[in-house]
């Protein structure tokens, strides 16, 4: 597996995010659609078949650069909820 670049990977994990809150709020077939694309992209950059260890692997990724996280922000770890995983 080729490992992603930090800054691509936050921006799949925040589409992700966006879109499972979109879906949460009004979900309709175009939001369901997003969920779907925003997880397979990250199924595929992290080389992995579900979300959840999608989730798993990016975290440890992030993890292991600690130096990309802008200035004033802490790194967010590798813990997380999982309610929000499920699909």
């Amino acid at each position: 597996m080729l490992t992603p670049v930090p800054q691509d990977l936050r921006i799949a994990l925040a589409r992700y995010a966006d879109a499972r809150i979109e879906d949460a709020r009004r979900s309709t077939d175009a939001t369901a659609r997003a969920v779907e694309d925003a997880t397979y992209t990250l199924c595929v950059m992290t080389g992995t078949r579900e979300i959840a260890q999608a989730l798993r692997v990016a975290d440890t990724l992030l993890g292991a650069h600690p130096e990309d996280v802008p200035a004033g922000r802490a790194h967010p770890g590798p813990q997380q909820d999982d309610s929000l995983q499920t699909a």
